[in-house]
């Protein structure tokens, strides 16, 4: 019984840590492009996929758009 528990109360916390990481980069993201939400996103340690999940974008345009970031 206290292993269930154990592993719900985990998948609580991380449930409210994912609501907090999407919070933090919503609000460092706000009101910017795409470009500069990936690259402060990419900055901070996120993979494109993780990225293109917090800003609601395809995987793909996300890469693309981190693509062309790193040329420059």
């Amino acid at each position: 019984m206290k292993k269930k528990a154990k592993e719900y109360d985990f998948k609580i916390l991380e449930n409210k840590l994912d609501v907090l990481i999407k919070l933090i980069a919503s609000a460092i993201t706000y009101g910017k492009e795409l470009k500069d939400q990936s690259r402060i996103l990419y900055n901070a340690g996120f993979k494109p996929k993780k990225i293109a999940e917090l800003l609601n974008k395809s995987p793909n345009s996300v890469r693309v758009t981190l693509t062309l970031y790193k040329k420059k």
